[in-house]
């Protein structure tokens, strides 16, 4: 993952997905040195999207309580490829795909769950 858009976009999943975390933890996920994690949170701010830090040691960032984006939108049919896919590299074994598969994961459930809350209450 080289292109900035793509790993800014990609500390932004991961403050939404953890509690907090460290700008040291941010910066070996990249693969990119600390001064770096800094400007990508900044990109994020600018963007007005509540990232708060904490300095020092077992300083870490976070974003706002309580603030989520909503999560992507996927019809039926896109929703079960999409799990039949990521179920297919759990059983190869690809390693590589990891962290990517189980970021996909989370966005198919959140997804899911948003479209069946609003199914049920209709």
């Amino acid at each position: 993952m080289y292109d900035p858009i793509m790993r800014v976009l990609t500390v932004l999943e991961i403050l939404q997905a953890r509690e907090h975390v460290s700008g040291a933890e941010l910066a070996e996920r990249l693969e990119v040195d600390i001064r770096t994690v800094q400007r990508y949170v900044a990109r994020l701010q600018d963007l007005s999207i509540p990232v708060e830090s904490v300095r020092g040691v077992g300083g870490c960032y976070r974003l706002r309580p309580g603030f989520r984006l909503p999560p992507l939108m996927f019809t039926d049919e896109e929703a079960f490829a999409l799990s039949l896919g990521l179920r297919a590299l759990r059983q190869l074994g690809l390693s590589t795909f990891v962290p990517a598969s189980e970021g996909a994961s989370a966005k198919l459930v959140a997804s899911c769950l948003m479209h069946f809350a609003k199914a049920y209450k209709q």
